[in-house]
């Protein structure tokens, strides 16, 4: 079902226009694919369904890719931008607190909703090991797109609030969980 899923996606987007409809019913297809295997295998399932939808998602990319025609404009000699011009402010403070909130803290909150998970599996008799690989599987999944979303932040305190609340809604589940 997850196989069929990316191939859909890729139907969808190799389209002119965009087709919600499409796009939608794929991606229900895929989450109804990983519930499914969860459902029938438990972590063991949802691990073999992400294996088998992303080398169908690799193969897509590769015959994409294989076939794509050759670009033949000569690619762009300006500059990229990273440093500052001569004479203007550097903003190194503000550079190096976008990466602690992004990484480090990202990866603290996104843990602590990981592990807020093991403790609900636990709690709710789905096995150990179970309960270890959700954590293991969530970890980077969580902090992908917790970096995201606080990329596309404008506003720090956004950035802040971004991370106060899964590290709250984390924190209080495995105190909770400790109590138990």
């Amino acid at each position: 079902m997850t196989v069929a899923a990316v191939l859909l996606l890729r139907h969808a987007w190799r389209l002119q226009g965009r087709s919600i409809p499409l796009l939608g019913a794929a991606w229900a297809l895929l989450v109804l694919g990983l519930i499914a295997a969860g459902a029938g295998h438990g972590a063991w399932g949802v691990s073999v369904a992400c294996l088998s939808l992303m080398l169908c998602a690799f193969a897509c990319l590769a015959v994409a890719g294989w076939n794509a025609p050759r670009d033949k404009a000569r690619p762009s000699q300006r500059r990229a931008h990273i440093l500052p011009d001569a004479g203007e402010p550097s903003y190194i403070g503000r550079r190096l607190l976008t990466f602690l909130i992004t990484v480090p803290l990202a990866l603290v909150a996104s843990l602590a909703l990981a592990l807020a998970a093991r403790v609900w599996l636990s709690a709710s008799g789905a096995g150990e090991a179970n309960a270890n690989v959700v954590t293991l599987f969530l970890t980077p999944l969580l902090w992908s797109i917790l970096i995201v979303l606080l990329m596309l932040a404008k506003r720090r305190r956004t950035q802040w609030l971004m991370l106060g609340a899964p590290l709250l809604v984390g924190g209080l589940s495995i105190l909770w969980g400790t109590m138990l």
